[in-house]
């Protein structure tokens, strides 16, 4: 009769816990301002981009390009990107620049400015390597904020870029690529 007693003691406290945790989830919705789920890993939010953050947000950007040299100061990130042997189509490169483009103004919440070089890889390693295009762009530049789906669709990459941020192409591209 004992072992009855102390078994339902125990099935009841079980109960009660498991009552109790079916609660939590609400508590935590009410302290929300708009009530609404909050994924625990969320890749769609801000971050304020520092140099300890800088490689956890490029690894989050799928570049087709090499990364040279990346550098995050006074609000202006600088990339260095260089293509792979046997050369780059056109279009991949522009996927690369808008990727990065909005990566730097919708993934991030104090980068004002992106500086993106596009250098050409040559084939001996004794050669430099010899740019291509270079991009200048300023989250001003968007016109009231980045947003991404301000940053989807609305043409190619191609044009949603030149018509956004100031390229400047050198003549191996234009020679190239055109």
């Amino acid at each position: 009769m004992k072992s009855t007693v102390r078994i339902m003691a125990a099935v009841l406290i079980s109960i009660g816990f498991a009552a109790v945790l079916s609660i939590v989830p609400e508590l935590d919705g009410s302290v929300q301002s708009n009530g609404a789920e909050t994924p625990v890993f969320r890749s769609d939010y801000a971050v304020t981009l520092s140099e300890r953050n800088l490689v956890d947000l490029l690894v989050r950007a799928k570049l087709r390009l090499n990364v040279a040299h990346v550098e995050f100061s006074d609000s202006i990130l600088s990339v260095d990107l260089k293509t792979k042997s046997g050369g780059m189509s056109a279009e991949a490169i522009y996927e690369d620049l808008y990727e990065l483009s909005s990566l730097g103004f919708s993934g991030t919440k104090n980068v004002k400015q992106l500086l993106v070089r596009v250098m050409e890889q040559p084939a001996g390693k004794d050669q430099t390597p010899q740019l291509l295009l270079a991009m200048d762009a300023k989250r001003t530049d968007l016109g009231g904020g980045a947003t991404e789906a301000g940053l989807r669709g609305r043409g190619t990459k191609e044009q949603y870029l030149s018509s956004h941020f100031s390229l400047t192409y050198t003549r191996k591209w234009l020679d190239q690529y055109r």
